[in-house]
């Protein structure tokens, strides 16, 4: 059994009758790190958000199943039977998620009175070994600073820690590197990992960097336009991807993208497949939402050329 599955998320603005995210399926398994990759605004954080209850102000719930451990999340009458410490987030812009009246080391320190069951006193000294450990020097002082004394990339390390000390069942790395150099990123690389083997969580990973895809997942999941266009195993994603999309993603970050593919935003009103109005391989059937054909072994595509056999070529 798996440690989260989500089946059929669907989430949209209210009063509106178009979605945001629609049919949205994937799961993570205990130990196991799931990749969720795509372009801005294709749905990797507000899937995220669904997860964890946080869906913004004016986003609802329009369906689906979402269930950690085989607790159903999405029941708004079981809600509160969630957890604190099963599900950790660090988010995508982490000064704004602090506390700004709380220092950073305290902040850390209340996850862990909060989770483990320390004291004051117990819980001050680990808070400072966990901002040590995501890569901070001089982390007595920085324990001591607020947020805005610090740098992004220093409240980034800061989020990190406060997520990991919470030693959860499921991790959400929502662009967890964005603001660090690369010798912190390969830091805190190792500290996921080793957080994994240590307890055997899962693990979210969403990020638009397919090095670092490549790099932590096993798994990925492909996103657009809040739909889901592509599973696979890392290898075969990379290797041989079969949605357009996917091949339009993997080529962009080694040469120059096929000048077919026109570059327009999401359009949430389409019937259809929301990559069909960019795509060149488009044609009628692309008019009908496409749901995910199995191609092999744990990979599969949403799109209609698989169904039929055709060969995506570029």
């Amino acid at each position: 059994m798996s440690l989260l599955e989500v089946q059929g998320l669907s989430v949209g603005v209210a009063g509106s009758p178009h979605l945001l995210l629609r049919d949205v399926n994937f799961d993570v398994k205990a130990g196991e790190v799931l990749g969720i990759v795509g372009e801005s605004g294709s749905g990797k954080t507000m899937a995220a958000l669904a997860v964890i209850g946080l869906l913004p102000n004016g986003i609802e719930l329009r369906g689906g199943s979402i269930k950690l451990e085989n607790l159903e999340l999405a029941d708004a009458d079981r809600a509160s039977e969630r957890v604190t410490a099963d599900i950790s987030m660090i988010f995508q812009q982490p000064r704004s998620a602090l506390n700004p009246t709380m220092r950073a080391g305290r902040q850390v320190a209340r996850v862990l009175e909060t989770n483990q069951d320390l004291g004051k006193k117990d819980a001050k000294a680990h808070s400072i070994e966990m901002l040590r450990r995501v890569g901070i020097s001089g982390a007595d002082r920085v324990a001591r600073a607020y947020p805005h004394q610090l740098s992004g990339g220093m409240c980034q390390r800061v989020m990190i820690a406060m997520a990991m000390a919470c030693r959860p069942r499921l991790l959400i790395a929502d662009e967890p590197t964005t603001a660090l150099d690369v010798t912190i990123q390969a830091q805190i690389f190792d500290l996921i990992r080793s957080l994994v083997a240590e307890i055997g969580c899962g693990v979210l990973f969403i990020t638009h960097d397919l090095a670092a895809v490549a790099e932590m997942c096993g798994r990925v999941v492909v996103m657009y336009g809040g739909q889901i266009m592509e599973t696979a195993g890392i290898t075969d994603l990379l290797d041989d991807p079969e949605h357009p999309y996917t091949r339009y993603l993997l080529e962009a970050t080694d040469k120059e993208v096929d000048h077919r593919v026109i570059d327009v935003g999401v359009n949430f009103a389409l019937k259809g497949c929301r990559f069909s109005h960019r795509c060149p391989h488009a044609y009628h059937a692309c008019n009908e939402f496409p749901p995910l054909f199995a191609i092999g072994d744990g990979h599969a595509s949403a799109c209609f050329l698989n169904k039929e056999g055709r060969v995506v070529t570029s």
